[in-house]
């Protein structure tokens, strides 16, 4: 039967099965990513929900009402962009937006545990009141102090998201700006929350101290990943 159509009704048929084709193609995309966007929207709202228990349960009298909205609308915005950019895999020939996101969301992650983990929740306060801690706070003051935990943990939250990110992946590694710059803004909130009641100074040493300390994670947990598959 194909044999007896002539150009025109061949072309006019292609067109068509390429114009189905393409459709159904639309409807499964479009199906997966409104459930994809939906997915990102309520794990926002339970790290919102988070977010505003860390804040509520605060053990300490210096926050006023107003930073229970500031804090938890801000984690909110950057969880439910990041969580987006993650599950619909958004990328770039040039930037694989949606690894880093990933690597963002391991570290916040392991950050909430650790966070969760700790036995003060004021945590610029139990590094301070712990012997390594107190003596830094001793000799070298709370800016300090505070950029060398910032450093230290920062550290050890991008060398864990790192490698859990690109667990099983054969692709070629990160590179490490963006991933460092996604898990960088999701720490931000936290560091600004903790740092509240003390100075500009504890907080712009300890926000950098981060900066540095993922860069420095996120470089080792790659060099770390390579070295294992390689």
């Amino acid at each position: 039967m194909d044999e007896n159509q002539t150009p025109t009704e061949l072309s006019q048929r292609v067109r068509t099965e390429i114009g189905a084709s393409l459709r159904r193609d639309f409807e499964f995309r479009g199906g997966r990513t409104a459930r994809r966007l939906v997915l990102a929207g309520v794990a926002g709202i339970v790290g919102a929900l988070g977010a505003t228990l860390l804040v509520v349960g605060h053990s300490f009298g210096h926050h006023a009402p107003w930073h229970v909205v500031a804090f938890s609308v801000t984690w909110t915005g950057l969880l439910v962009v990041t969580l987006a950019i993650a599950l619909l895999e958004i990328r770039t020939p040039s930037l694989p937006l949606a690894r880093s996101a990933i690597v963002g969301l391991i570290g916040l992650g392991v950050a909430g545990v650790c966070g969760a983990a700790c036995p003060d929740s004021h945590f610029l306060v139990w590094w301070s009141g712990s012997p390594l801690g107190g003596q830094v706070t001793e000799s070298l003051g709370l800016g300090i102090s505070a950029t060398c935990f910032g450093l230290v943990s920062a550290s050890a939250f991008g060398v864990v998201a790192t490698l859990l990110a690109l667990l099983g992946s054969h692709r070629d590694a990160l590179r490490p700006a963006l991933p460092v710059a996604f898990l960088s803004l999701l720490l931000l909130p936290g560091v600004a929350l903790q740092s509240v009641g003390t100075s500009w100074a504890v907080f712009a040493g300890w926000m950098l101290a981060t900066i540095v300390g993922t860069y420095a994670g996120v470089t080792g947990g790659i060099r770390l990943r390579r070295t294992l598959v390689d």
